[in-house]
């Protein structure tokens, strides 16, 4: 520690100034005997902080770790005036209680009427410690011997334990033991993890260069300077071609290996892995860099986040009944018996290279021997379901703390991800497929529930929720939404409510027995850099990261959309939006404030609390003239919501006027910033590495919601152009002057307009084949021929009155209008095949240039 002070002899206390280790303000209450005067001076007075600067500045070229007193001219214009009259002198004295580690010095200047006093500290600079990894080696693993050694296991004998438990701890031991002798864990120590490619004759020549820099400074002489910049350059040029050359090669080895592409691609980012723990997080009014104090409370934080309603929610309102739909009686769902092919195909498609749970049971290995357990797995399964118990080791979640943005201290900025047991997310798979069959063939989930069912999604959801305001819109209606938003959703899932869903949605006795007991007893760590915290209860929620997690949750608030009333909702997970229309302004927001109170005494009944800041509402507009102060839609505690102009729904930014130049410029932005890095690191890549890069990082961004914002005007949507022509360029090395056409041609992609269209006539067809929701297939109608003519074989749909050109953007107008459209050249008479469908589709589709 290190310590400046300075003390007025006119006054009894002492200023503590600045610590060069530490805070700035020390309590020298605790230092006791233990500090000694290094070195002083018996003025202090500085002109102006730019002079300050200027000695700091050439004082710091040394190579000891100096530390200045920078925060003297900050105290001293407080103080009196060293010069002025009936005042007394000064005196600054620098402090350490390791007096044997630093050298004082005072500097004699012209440019104050004080000497700076300063102090370096004595020692080498501080190495960087080691990565150390734990991890199973397979330095000496032998394929064959590990399946001939598993095939030798009596694996039938599980049929004869009736114990779930016991038949786990057997399959556990069994297959632990076999692995860890063929592939054992093992410390790994990662060497040069920051700059692999940094060679020694690199070092040599760094060093080089320092050295005549040092000797440019002490001589002033141009001759010096200018062998100085020489070498520097000759040392960036080197630097590049090292790294080029290192990554070209890495590039060059992977072949068909993904996940070792992917791994190159981030080592260049250089950027710290989601798993890995801050520096420092704020526990109440400290701050801690403990890191096993910072895992715990994580872990704390964490375990408690659903409690969050109990907290903020009056006591009466916790009482409150759930609200429940009122339907026919549905047949009794049980668990059906699971075929062991089905559990092979599961192994088979196991990610290899994804993390093992706390039974230590890596995929990798559960994948190489699926043929072997896939049978004594399947009855473990079976057995769960007849004894409606559920291993304890499969209820323990290994925590991740990812953060999503904000303050880095805070822990509540961070998601927990639950890396579960390989095994147990198998078998929650098989599971989830029966149950989610179940509902589908009865149509048990709200038609506006969007979120983790097949066919539905972010793109079809926002398309009808679009239809819906712009055919508001175009009738000359006002338009206002209120985006809802939940504090902590998913960790807040009461399971005494839950069970009780799903015994009203016709579950039997044995199921609801099956899912009471896998929410119980239910514990997580969080794990993260080789450590890990003590096991915690978890009560609430639905773990993060499973496979039953996000249909559970539908199933926990299906019910909510039959609050709306007169006013429109979509859900998708725990996004929901509540639209209503009208040509009121006045009728509009009190219907949406009715819905929303409604929606809000949904909600606490299911224990879910609404996140008010949030929250917001929007009124969408553009040609009626805009309200002077909009009535404010208020939630149930009071809190009145914000209006906004903009806002991100389901991955795509809204505005008030469909423009969608918000959205368009966050892509721009988004865009540009992957073309930058790939732009600054061309040289390491491949022409392969090039291609696979913009396909598979630039394009996606692109054609995500390109359906959704096709209606912007041309300008928007050139500013696209220009990104897409960027990573063209990116790919093949065409310059600047490139015309788009040859660009295009070069690297054999349409043009974005050409990916537009085709995605969205995709979109159509598949809305004719039904394989879209019912909300989208309700919009579009196949006409009927009234008349025997040569053009009504064909397939055609009914156009719906528009009653301006807005209107036409509407997905109900402008699907039946381009679908006619295509038509006319395609002439289908009967449905066909989507692959037979896109097959036609891009022959019919021509990309033709229309520059000028």
């Amino acid at each position: 520690m290190i310590l400046c002070f300075i003390r007025n002899r006119t006054c009894s206390l002492v200023y503590p100034i600045c610590s060069a280790v530490g805070n700035s303000t020390v309590n020298t209450t605790h230092l006791g005997p233990f500090l000694k005067l290094v070195g002083g001076t018996t003025r202090a007075s500085f002109k102006s902080p730019q002079t300050l600067q200027i000695l700091i500045k050439t004082m710091c070229r040394s190579k000891a770790l100096l530390y200045t007193i920078c925060a003297v001219w900050l105290l001293i214009v407080q103080t009196p005036n060293p010069k002025a009259a009936n005042t007394g002198t000064l005196i600054d004295i620098i402090l350490t209680n390791m007096p044997s580690n630093y050298t004082s010095a005072v500097f004699n200047q012209d440019l104050s009427d004080h000497c700076l006093i300063a102090c370096t500290r004595n020692g080498s600079a501080v190495k960087r410690p080691p990565l150390i990894t734990v991890k199973r080696s397979l330095k000496h693993f032998n394929e064959q011997a590990f399946l001939i050694d598993l095939a030798l296991v009596s694996w039938k004998d599980i049929d004869l334990i009736p114990s779930v438990e016991d038949a786990w701890l057997f399959f556990k031991n069994a297959f632990l033991s076999i692995l860890n002798k063929h592939a054992p864990f093992k410390k790994f120590r990662t060497r040069n993890r920051y700059s692999p490619w940094f060679s020694p004759d690199l070092t040599a020549l760094n060093q080089h260069k320092n050295i005549l820099w040092r000797s440019a400074l002490a001589s002033n002489c141009p001759r010096d300077m200018q062998l100085f910049r020489e070498v520097r350059n000759q040392y960036t040029q080197a630097v590049r071609n090292a790294k080029a050359s290192f990554f070209k090669q890495k590039f060059a080895s992977c072949n068909s290996n993904s996940k070792k592409f992917w791994d190159i691609v981030k080592s260049m980012e250089n950027k710290n892995t989601s798993s890995q723990l801050p520096t420092a997080l704020r526990i109440g009014n400290s701050v801690t860099t403990d890191k096993p104090t910072i895992i715990e409370n994580f872990n704390k934080h964490f375990s408690t986040a659903g409690h969050a309603f109990h907290l903020t929610t009056p006591t009466a309102f916790n009482s409150t009944a759930p609200p429940t739909a009122t339907r026919p009686s549905l047949p009794h769902f049980s668990f059906s018996q699971i075929h062991s092919a089905d559990v092979l195909k599961e192994l088979q498609n196991l990610d290899p290279y994804k993390s093992a749970g706390l039974d230590n049971l890596d995929p990798f290995f559960l994948k190489l021997s699926a043929e072997i357990i896939a049978t004594p797995i399947t009855s473990l399964f079976n057995l769960s379901f007849v004894s409606s118990e559920i291993p304890i080791d499969w209820k323990a979640a290994a925590v991740i703390p990812l953060f999503k943005g904000g303050d880095t201290l805070d822990p509540s900025c961070y998601r927990p991800i639950s890396i579960l047991p390989c095994l147990s997310k198998v078998f929650e798979s098989q599971v989830n497929k029966q149950i989610t069959d179940y509902f589908e063939s009865h149509r048990t989930l709200s038609a506006m529930q969007s979120g983790f069912r097949a066919g539905h999604g972010c793109t079809s959801a926002t398309l009808k929720v679009l239809n819906d305001i712009v055919t508001a819109i175009d009738k000359k209606h006002y338009c206002a939404a209120v985006f809802i938003d939940l504090a902590k959703a998913f960790d807040s899932v009461n399971h005494h409510i839950l069970i009780g869903r799903l015994s009203s949605l016709g579950f039997s006795n044995d199921c609801v027995a099956w899912f009471t007991n896998y929410f119980s007893d239910r514990v997580q760590c969080v794990k993260s850099e080789g450590l890990l915290s003590g096991p915690l209860a978890v009560s609430m929620g639905v773990p993060q990261g499973s496979i039953l997690g996000p249909t559970l949750f539908s199933v926990y608030i299906n019910d909510v959309a039959l609050a709306a009333g007169e006013s429109l909702i979509h859900l998708y997970a725990d996004d929901t939006i509540l639209y209503t229309s009208g040509p009121s302004l006045d009728t509009v927001l009190t219907t949406l404030q009715t819905s929303f109170n409604a929606i809000q005494l949904s909600f606490r009944g299911l224990q879910l609390l609404l996140n008010t800041s949030k929250t917001k509402c929007m009124l969408f507009n553009r040609s009626l003239p805009p309200p002077a102060r909009p009535s404010s839609i208020t939630s149930l505690d009071g809190s009145n919501l914000e209006f906004v102009d903009n806002y991100k729904y389901l991955g795509v930014w809204l505005d008030c006027k469909l423009s969608f130049q918000t959205h368009i410029n966050h892509l721009q932005s988004k865009v540009k910033s992957r073309i930058g890095f790939l732009f600054r690191n061309k040289a390491s890549f491949t022409h392969a590495a090039k291609h696979t890069l913009v396909k598979l990082t630039i394009l996606p961004i692109l054609d995500f919601g390109d359906v959704i914002y096709k209606i912007a005007s041309n300008t928007l949507l050139n500013k696209l152009d220009a990104v897409y022509h960027s990573a063209i360029r990116f790919v093949t090395k065409a310059p600047y002057t490139t015309h788009h056409c040859d660009l295009y041609a070069l690297v054999g992609w349409p043009s974005r307009h050409h990916r537009r269209q085709t995605h969205w006539l995709q979109v159509i067809y598949k809305t004719l084949l039904g394989k879209v929701p019912p909300y989208l297939r309700s919009l579009v109608t196949i006409a009927a021929p009234t008349c025997s003519t040569r053009s009504s074989r064909y397939i055609s749909l009914v156009t719906p009155k528009a009653n301006s050109s807005f209107g036409r953007l509407s997905f109900q107008f402008s699907a039946a209008n381009d679908w006619n459209e295509l038509q006319k050249s395609l002439k289908l008479e009967t449905l066909i095949s989507l692959t037979s469908f896109k097959h036609q589709l891009s022959e019919q589709l021509t990309d033709l240039c229309t520059c000028t």
